[in-house]
């Protein structure tokens, strides 16, 4: 699932390729009303075409294309959701990750829109915009004030743009009689973070995910803060490409539930369910 690096990753390249350029052409998917929130395809259209883009900004994770007339179109990338663009190679490729997709030999709906497509729009420069999304948890919304608009209005700290000092963050997390797990995955306190970042921020931290917020002292959220901004600092700077996190992060070995994974150093690495979620955790390090 995409969460905050991979978000900010789209955000930084679309910001880069759009801004000041206006929206020529507007596609949607006409039978998408799931992903099409609130609005519909139609009025999406109308909102984005003939628009010029002043800037791309993300809260959590949550973007939104900020045009040079309102409403706003805010975007949710969900569990399967990607930005896919195309330039002057001819081909689709996602904002983050390494797929790409072929040249259509068609000029049909079917095959130049890259799989999946739920929305795609075009630019005076002739780069194209595709929203895909397989599973269709995403979600595409128009918006007047994303800030003072729910989802985004009802976000907590986003850990690249307001993240709060630790005495500020400790005094929220020893209130809460909940699983550390659960929350740093509340997306009222913790904006952006999910969960593959929850888990290795507590295996940096050395802290339990069973353990409650308020059997924290202020040392160890110090550290939980400070763990917390590297990870996804380190995450954006390499502009999400998996392949380029360090070694040492569980992350290369959390996935699939196997049995036998161990971290980087031969830790024996632990998989439960905490408040709902999969959580993978190294109880010889976490305490």
């Amino acid at each position: 699932m995409p969460e905050l690096p991979e978000v900010e990753a789209t955000r930084l390249i679309l910001e880069k390729k759009l801004k000041g350029l206006r929206i020529t052409e507007v596609t949607p998917d006409r039978d998408d009303h799931i992903v099409f929130d609130q609005a519909s395809p139609e009025e999406v259209s109308a909102a984005l075409e003939g628009a010029r883009v002043r800037k791309v900004v993300r809260r959590g994770k949550y973007f939104w294309i900020e045009l040079d007339r309102k409403p706003w179109p805010v975007f949710h990338l969900g569990m399967t959701g990607h930005i896919e663009i195309r330039g002057k190679t001819g081909r689709f490729k996602k904002a983050w990750g390494e797929k790409l997709w072929n040249e259509p030999k068609r000029d049909d709906f079917s095959e130049r829109f890259p799989p999946f497509c739920r929305l795609r729009f075009a630019m005076s420069d002739g780069t194209e915009i595709a929203f895909t999304d397989p599973r269709r948890f995403g979600r595409i919304r128009l918006v007047e004030l994303p800030l003072e608009e729910p989802p985004i209005s009802k976000l907590g700290f986003d850990p690249l743009i307001d993240f709060p000092a630790a005495k500020e963050l400790y005094e929220l997390v020893r209130k809460r009689r909940a699983p550390l797990k659960s929350i740093l995955l509340d997306q009222s306190i913790f904006a952006g973070v999910g969960n593959w970042i929850a888990d290795e921020v507590l295996y940096h931290s050395k802290l339990s995910p069973h353990r409650l917020g308020t059997s924290l002292s202020p040392k160890e959220v110090a550290q939980l803060r400070l763990k917390l901004l590297h990870v996804v600092e380190k995450a954006v700077h390499v502009r999400a490409d998996y392949n380029s996190y360090p070694k040492t992060w569980i992350f290369h070995r959390r996935w699939g539930k196997d049995a036998d994974a161990i971290t980087a150093r031969g830790e024996r690495i632990v998989h439960e369910t905490i408040g709902g979620r999969t959580t993978a955790w190294v109880p010889a390090v976490q305490k």
